[in-house]
Formats: C-alpha cells, sequence, structure tokens
C-alpha cells in the first residue's frame, strides 16, 4: 500500500522538519531516525519495575543499534531469548494541531509493548504482521520520548510456539519450534501524520468475466472511527492512464465495471497492475490490484480459465547475519533465483510474508500460499480458546493487510497438525469460515502430513482435508503411493504438494539428491490431479531443532545458506521450466531451434519467450501444453555462445552450448 505525501517529514540530529506540498494531497509517512537507538537485554525482566521506559532514566551507557534490529543475530546478543528495550528521543516541533500521529511498525518478534513519555500508549502480539500505536494523545511539542519493550520468547501459549501433549516419537522436540525466534524491531517503522477522520484500508474485488474479456469491480473502504466521509475512487491502468468509470453504491460498497479494451488480466508472465487511488476528505490512499481469476473445478486448478501446474519452493526467512531481517536486495536476490528455477508456485513458510516480497511477486508474477502459524499445534491447544483466539487474530492481521496481492491464490489455515483428530477438524472447519468471512474470493488449504496415511485416513471424512478447497499434502518418499492413496480418498480435488524433498546430509551425494527429487517428479508428472509441488527449502535455515546440523542449519536447501546453487537447484531449474528446447541445429547460416511446451509438468500457456543466441534474438510464437514451435536465429556460430531462453521479466530458464 502507498500513500500519497503532503508533508515528508526529515529527523535530522533528531529534529523534525516538515515540508508542505500541494493542500489536495495527504499527509502521511514521517520518517523516523533509523540510526543510534538506545538498545539493552532484560534477561532479569526488571525493566518494567524499574521503569526503564521513563523519560528520565539513564540510558545514556545503552548500546546503539540501527533499525530494523535483529538482536538474535547481533553478535552482542547472538540467539538471545527473553525481553529487550529499544529507546529513541524525538524532537517534534511542527505537528499540524490537527493531525493524529501514529507509529507504525512493520513487525516486531514476539510481543511488543510502546511508551511514550512514561505512558504506555500500545501493544502487540505476534511476530510477522504489522501494527500501529496512536501517539496523539500523549505527544508532547518539542522533545518526546520513546520506549519499546521487545520479548521473543516463546511457550505453549505463543504462535509460534511449544507444543503441549502432542504424540510424537521425540519429547524434546516439543519443546521448541523449528525456527530461529529472531527477536528485535525486525521490519520498518515510521511515523504516520493523517487527519482526524482518515482511511484505514480498503478491499478490491476484481472478478473478470472471461466470456466477454470485462471486467467488475467491488470496493470496500474502511475508514477511522465516526467517520462518514465521501468517496472519490479513480483507476489507473498498468500503462498509468486514468480509466473513466460509472460508479455505483450498494450494501456498503462500491462497484464498477471496466470494458475489455480495459482490462488486461494479471498472470504469472504478464503480471499487469492497476492502482485505485481513493480520497476521503483530506486524506488520500492508493492501492495497488490486479484483475485474474482463480478457481478450483474438479481436480483442476485454473488461472484466468487456463489449467496450471507449477512448481515452487519454501523460503524459511533466514538469511546469514540479518536472520528475519530482509532488505530489498536480499528480496530481489532470492525471488530473482526462485523466479528463474520456475519455483513459481509456493507455500513459503509457516507465518506471513512481508509486504515487500508479496510486492515484488506482484510486480513479476508469482504464486502464493500464505499461511498463519498453526505449526503442529496439539489437539489441547487447537482446542484452547485463548490459543484460538491469538490464532485468529494473527489470521485477521495477515489477511487484512494481505488481500489486495494478487500473488496469494489461497490462505492456508496451518501446517501438521492432528488433523485427523475431532480438535484438527474442527480447526479447519472454523479457521476456513472465518478466513471466508474476510476474503471470500480466496481459496482456503492447510499443509497435511496425514492425508497420504492408509493407517489413519480410509474415507475422506477421516481427515480435515475433506472441509478445504484443494488438499495440500507433505510427502517425503514413497510418491506415488501416497499420492494415489490421497487422490483414492480424494478423487474429485486437486492436490497441491506442499512439501517435498530430501536433505543434503541424508544421501551419500548430490547426485543422489537429485534422484530422489527426479521420482518425486515422475510421481507428480503421472498424477493428472498434481497442481503443483513445492520443494522443502529453497534455502537452507538455521535452526535448534532435534536433528539440526553442528553447523546450526537444517540442509535443505536448492541453495546453500549465502544463496549459492546446490547441483538440485540446476536440475529444478530445468525440471520446473514449461519449455524445452528438444533440438537445434545449423541451417544456411542460421540456428534453427525447436521448442515445446510440456504436457505434463509443469503445465501452463506461455507467451512472450524468447530465444538469444551470439547476438540474436527471436520471440517464440504463444504456445498451449503439448504444442511446438520451430523458431530461426539469423547467427553466426561461436564456441563461447550460448543458446538462451529467456521469460518475460528477463529470467533466463535455460542456457546450452550449440555445436
Amino acid at each position: 500500500m502507498q500513500r500519497k505525501k503532503l508533508y515528508h517529514f526529515y529527523l535530522l540530529t533528531g529534529l523534525l522538519w516538515l515540508l508542505s506540498m500541494s493542500a489536495t494531497q495527504a499527509a502521511d509517512t514521517l520518517q523516523l531516525p533509523k540510526q543510534n537507538w538506545l538498545f539493552a537485554i532484560d534477561p532479569l525482566r526488571v525493566g518494567e519495575a524499574q521503569q526503564w521506559y521513563h523519560t528520565d532514566f539513564k540510558s545514556q551507557d545503552w548500546d546503539k543499534v540501527n533499525l530494523p534490529h535483529c538482536f538474535s543475530t547481533d553478535p552482542r546478543y547472538f540467539f538471545y531469548t527473553g525481553a529487550a528495550w529499544y529507546r529513541q528521543q524525538l524532537d517534534l516541533q511542527d505537528v499540524p494541531a490537527n493531525r493524529r500521529l501514529f507509529l507504525h511498525f512493520g513487525a516486531v518478534f514476539y510481543k511488543c509493548k510502546v511508551y511514550l513519555n512514561d505512558q504506555l500508549v500500545g501493544g502487540h502480539e505476534g511476530g510477522y504482521t504489522p501494527f500501529e500505536v496512536e501517539l496523539t494523545a500523549k505527544l508532547n511539542a518539542g522533545k518526546n520520548v520513546v520506549a519499546i519493550w521487545v520479548d521473543n520468547s516463546w511457550d505453549t501459549t505463543t504462535i509460534p510456539g511449544a507444543r503441549r501433549g502432542v504424540e510424537v516419537d521425540d519429547p524434546i522436540a516439543n519443546q521448541v519450534v523449528p525456527w530461529i525466534n529472531y527477536g528485535g524491531i525486525t521490519r520498518e517503522c515510521w511515523l504516520l501524520s493523517r487527519p482526524a477522520q482518515f482511511i484505514q484500508r480498503v478491499k478490491i474485488e476484481a472478478t473478470p468475466d472471461l466470456a466477454k474479456g470485462s471486467a467488475r469491480l467491488t470496493v470496500h473502504a474502511l475508514l477511522s472511527e465516526d467517520s462518514h466521509l465521501p468517496l472519490q475512487y479513480t483507476i489507473i491502468d498498468p500503462q498509468g492512464k486514468t480509466i473513466r468509470c460509472k460508479w455505483t453504491n450498494a450494501n456498503g460498497y462500491t462497484l464498477t465495471s471496466l470494458p475489455a479494451a480495459a482490462v488486461k488480466l494479471w498472470d504469472q508472465d504478464h503480471p499487469f497492475l492497476y492502482h485505485l487511488q481513493c480520497i476521503a476528505g483530506t486524506d488520500t490512499l492508493v492501492q495497488s490490484f490486479a484483475i485474474r481469476k482463480v478457481e478450483v473445478k474438479g481436480t483442476r486448478f485454473l488461472l484466468n480459465g487456463h489449467p496450471i501446474k507449477m512448481g515452487g519452493a519454501n523460503r524459511p526467512l533466514d538469511y546469514p547475519g540479518l536472520g528475519s531481517m530482509e532488505p530489498d536486495s536480499v528480496i530481489a536476490k532470492d525471488m530473482g533465483l526462485m523466479k528463474a528455477a520456475g519455483m513459481e508456485f509456493s507455500r513459503f513458510c509457516h507465518y506471513p510474508v512481508s509486504e515487500n516480497t508479496l510486492n515484488w511477486m506482484d510486480e513479476h508474477g508469482m504464486l502464493i500460499i500464505e499461511e498463519a502459524g498453526n505449526w503442529q499445534l496439539a489437539p489441547a491447544q487447537m482446542a484452547d480458546p485463548a490459543i484460538r483466539k491469538t490464532y485468529a487474530q494473527q489470521l485477521r492481521e495477515m489477511i487484512t493487510r494481505d488481500w489486495n496481492h494478487p500473488c496469494i491464490i489461497a490462505w492456508s489455515v496451518g501446517n501438521e497438525f492432528h488433523s485427523y483428530r475431532p480438535e484438527g477438524i474442527q480447526w479447519v472447519k472454523d479457521m476456513k469460515a472465518f478466513a471466508q468471512a474476510l476474503d471470500s474470493p480466496r481459496l482456503v488449504t492447510f499443509a497435511s502430513r496425514f492425508v497420504s496415511s492408509p493407517r489413519l485416513v480410509n474415507k475422506p471424512e477421516d481427515e480435515a482435508s475433506n472441509y478445504v478447497d484443494f488438499i495440500s499434502a507433505n510427502i517425503y518418499g514413497n510418491y506415488a503411493a501416497q499420492l494415489e492413496h490421497v487422490h483414492a480418498i480424494y478423487p474429485n480435488k486437486p492436490v497441491f504438494v506442499s512439501e517435498f524433498g530430501i536433505r543434503t546430509d541424508k544421501v551419500k551425494s548430490e547426485a543422489h539428491r537429485i534422484a530422489h527429487v527426479k521420482e518425486a517428479m515422475e510421481a507428480f508428472r503421472q498424477a493428472d490431479y498434481v497442481i503443483g509441488a513445492c520443494l522443502w527449502t529453497f534455502n537452507d535455515y538455521l535452526s535448534r531443532f532435534p536433528g539440526t546440523d553442528a553447523n546450526g542449519y537444517r540442509p535443505w536447501g536448492a541453495v546453500d545458506p549465502n544463496r549459492n546453487k546446490r547441483g538440485l537447484y540446476d536440475y529444478l531449474q530445468e525440471a520446473f521450466a514449461p519449455l524445452v528446447i528438444t533440438q537445434a541445429g545449423w541451417k544456411q547460416q542460421a540456428l534453427v531451434v525447436q521448442v515445446s511446451a510440456r504436457n505434463d509438468f509443469p503445465l501452463y500457456p506461455t507467451e512472450g519467450y524468447k530465444l538469444q543466441y551470439n547476438g540474436s534474438e527471436v520471440t517464440i510464437p504463444a504456445l498451449q501444453p503439448g504444442e511446438q514451435a520451430t523458431v530461426t536465429l539469423p547467427a553466426t556460430a561461436s564456441p563461447q555462445a550460448l543458446l538462451t531462453l529467456i521469460r518475460p521479466g528477463g529470467f533466463v530458464i535455460h542456457s546450452e552450448k550449440i555445436q
């Protein structure tokens, strides 16, 4: 989400300077100082009793850190678990009297309390979703002291957290969460200046009519409390042109239609984005959205009416020296590697993905199932009203933040919990209903490790997969037999393989690991109902879970912790490619190349793909699955030149030397 700025605020040596722009634009983002925050750990948890948040508290000897900050990767506090404090002085001189000031956090892990000028002004629980605290009532003109208490501890009541009463072979595994509890102010934070009445968020549902080519838009703007301001909307197309629309109101929603000439459908290779400008009084919000249609029909997954099958990979949020912090450079590196390898349809991780990552996927065309954090909760926990309330809050925050992202095709309500137990079945029923009450158009699923078990599941109602829109199954080995069992129980549902793979330290060599994944790919290609296959994992990640290597990493990745490619990455880049070069040879000073579109797995239409060789470039004709094309490149042979296959967006998906 972006907002137009009336005031750009710059804090230079602690002083906030206010610069006015056009009076027709909204005031918004105020930049907080990112450097020289005072920081201290609080291992004995005495900070609140000793009022470490107090304006006059002597904190000058605290360490200095820069935001975002992950104290778990700071060498001084490596893997520290417990309470910690951040302090900063803000000199606010020229904030208009008729404005409201908010402190916005992209994420703080895990619990947080915010103090302003000695007073508690807000707090939050949950480590991956944004929240805001209003500062207006406690704000001074001039010196202000902000203190932020953070606690990354986990127990059986936190999400993520430890399990209780769960039937597993290893009781040690009950005591730890399988990824690092990276603590701190781990994503960007900033000040927001808003009018007294403002736009909180807007929800846009864009539904195309595939037969007519037109689209219907339904818009719901949520305004601040006691606000009844009239709303004005403007739509900007992918080329930056304004689309003239006639708006109508019905049941609290605003509706309009776009003619076929104004509609460009979003997909993995053509990620066309529109923008909606919403004006309420003096506040303006600009929200991106896309027009695309996601459906499940029988065992098929359809994107804009086309059957789709794609590869993908889980991506635990972990980078050396950064932990769960995710600067744009890391996002671009990881997403670029995944896109080039055809890892385009993924359940990324067991918690909400960062907004900047979702923006990248919107802009470059990737599909994601976004999951809120029920990782192997025990039956007793899923029945606990307090845990259900905490989870519902996290699910709500994820959905309301992300419902306008076209890359998100489904919500997941958990991973590997006891989905065959009554508590697990009821959890899926309730959380699916909760999610769809917030966002009815999207599909709902969860990742099951029990759905493929003949011992536990022999009829549809034995397991919670009976109640979701498509099945997500975590399968490790014996792929064909397990898939056949799932399909026998649920013959009318598509299957997304949400996890598969094998660790580097569980095989003799990388060649053996590739052979294991080849076996899996053959099973996926033989099973027409498999719509996606998501490797566990794209990258290695730190963990203290039982069975982790002595170096602290779980080596599941197609790339290592520093994103160096392993042999499995190269294999999957070929296996997940929608096009295959079946023949290439020279004829009369030209390179003649035959290209085939896969008709098994992956499977989707291609358009705008190119071949390059030694300075020559030709666009491959649009191909449906199973079709072929012969392309001629006027070129001169060179022993150093590579024949390169490039997908829209400039991502190289194949290269080879031509004799």
